[in-house]
């Protein structure tokens, strides 16, 4: 192994901590260590379905990244029953610890709000359940709901 020498004041040995330091700050690949996970899908909006962008955007589901680094989506997706698909966005990182909501609706993409683009609702107020899956369409969480009266949203 051949060591490289450095005319500054840093050593071999402390150039390589801070370039694993860097390695720890870039995001994972979520394949890599499954840290996310769906945590709830509000399936009934409350008020009339008016079939509006508004209405449709209060149906969503949620991803919560349970570690404290931040993971790459990039190409992961969510699918329900009837085959309805949401692919995160090529390059979309969700920071630890944090929650991202997807909306059924139309919209502009912001941090943690994505938006599935769909001109009508997506998740069935009688029982779905969702699945989250890798880009190779291996699925490692699910979310299964049944209707329960007065209820609208499930904790998964």
């Amino acid at each position: 192994m051949s060591v490289r020498r450095f005319r500054t004041l840093f050593s071999a040995a402390t150039a390589t901590v801070v370039m694993a330091s860097a390695a720890v700050l870039a995001p994972l690949d979520a394949s890599a260590a499954i840290t996310v996970v769906l945590s709830g899908i509000q399936y009934d909006p409350p008020g009339t379905d008016t079939r509006t962008n508004a209405q449709i955007n209060n149906e969503f589901f949620t991803v919560r990244n349970i570690s404290s680094r931040p993971i790459n989506l990039s190409g992961f997706r969510v699918s329900d029953v009837a085959k309805h698909v949401f692919v995160f966005p090529r390059g979309y990182v969700l920071p630890g610890r944090t929650t991202v909501i997807v909306r059924t609706g139309k919209n502009r993409n912001r941090a943690l709000t994505l938006y599935w683009n769909q001109s009508w609702y997506v998740w069935n107020n009688t029982g779905d359940t969702a699945y989250f899956q890798t880009p190779a369409g291996k699925t490692f969480d699910t979310c299964t709901y049944k209707a329960v009266t007065g209820r609208y949203r499930v904790g998964c």
